[in-house]
């Protein structure tokens, strides 16, 4: 709820026109757990490269192809909502030289130790918002407006206060 997701898929749409091929995989933790790793790999491969009938037998092959048709390539991905195991970025995004110079790989997760295992140095941590910011936000999305009226002041400051300042649920 901090507003992750969100955060990625604006940067993704202002950049993707800067690469030679991009994919935002959404919601790997629920992919992952329904449909599998290979799945998620054809996914990958099937938006970077515009090929819509790859058949990938198991994760190694998954592997092996993305690091063969990739690694020339400059690449934006975005590897939304990672889990705890730190299989799905090893078999998604193995390490930098899979990939083609100048390619970003970008990760939410609610785990930042799942990153930083993963050998990530480049950590940004999403902060709640402050109680301005909140009111701010809530306006804006349920009144169109930034001014706050008098009417639904107290109405306004319990619901900012019982969110808590995660902007998903504001």
């Amino acid at each position: 709820g901090m507003g992750k997701t969100t955060l990625a898929k604006v940067v993704y749409e202002k950049l993707l026109n800067y690469y030679e091929g991009s994919c935002f995989l959404a919601d790997i933790r629920e992919v992952s757990g329904k449909r599998g790793i290979i799945h998620l790999q054809g996914i990958l491969l099937s938006k970077v490269l515009e090929e819509t009938n790859l058949n990938i037998c198991d994760d190694h092959e998954g592997i092996n192809l993305i690091k063969r048709w990739l690694h020339r390539k400059r690449v934006l991905i975005v590897l939304d909502d990672v889990d705890d195991q730190l299989e799905q970025l090893e078999k998604l995004a193995g390490n930098h030289n899979w990939f083609g110079p100048g390619s970003r790989i970008i990760i939410t997760t609610r785990n930042k130790h799942v990153l930083i295992s993963h050998g990530n140095s480049n950590i940004y941590k999403v902060e709640q918002l402050n109680n301005d910011e909140a009111l701010e936000l809530f306006h804006l999305k349920a009144f169109k407006h930034k001014q706050p009226t008098n009417d639904h002041a107290i109405f306004i400051k319990s619901v900012v206060y019982y969110t808590n300042g995660l902007p998903l649920a504001l």
